[in-house]
């Protein structure tokens, strides 16, 4: 993607809100690559294929959500183990809290509440990307519609 896209691709990617797609930005290439090679065919062609590459990166997100999330509670487990075992009056509770507390555990829970909101943006994503696809099914079935009707009737 290094070379300036092409104003159809370009016209492709802002149809579905990317209006400056990235060459660093692993899901452009991909997204490109799919407008690329459904070119020439039905917008609901490329859709479906830009469709398969959002769910390939809803997929990515939702692992790395995971990863995340379980870096998070793992760290708060250990650390709160470690506190319990040294320091014989402190609740479980207390002792998560100071461990909540910590740097290393704001930035962990902050990781994975990005990667979550990612990952359920994505999973909305290719809920809109399916209602584009119904609308321009509908709208190729009006089309046909349309001119049959013209075509018998003679207009």
């Amino acid at each position: 993607m290094a070379a300036p896209l092409d104003l159809d691709i370009l016209a492709g990617l802002r149809a579905i809100g990317i209006h400056e797609p990235s060459p660093e930005e692993p899901l452009h290439v991909r997204l490109v690559s799919a407008l690329y090679r459904t070119r020439g065919e039905s917008w609901g062609n490329a859709l479906i294929a830009i469709k398969f590459e959002f769910n390939w990166a809803c997929n990515q997100a939702g692992e790395v959500y995971a990863n995340a999330k379980t870096d998070y509670e793992r760290l708060i487990d250990i650390e709160t183990t470690k506190i319990r075992a040294t320091q014989e009056k402190v609740s479980r509770a207390e002792a998560e809290q100071i461990v909540r507390a910590t740097e290393e555990a704001y930035k962990l829970k902050l990781a994975f509440l990005v990667a979550e909101k990612r990952e359920q943006s994505m999973r909305k994503f290719l809920d809109t990307l399916g209602e584009a696809l119904e609308l321009h099914r509908t709208d190729r079935a009006d089309k046909r519609k349309t001119d049959s009707f013209h075509a018998e009737a003679g207009v």
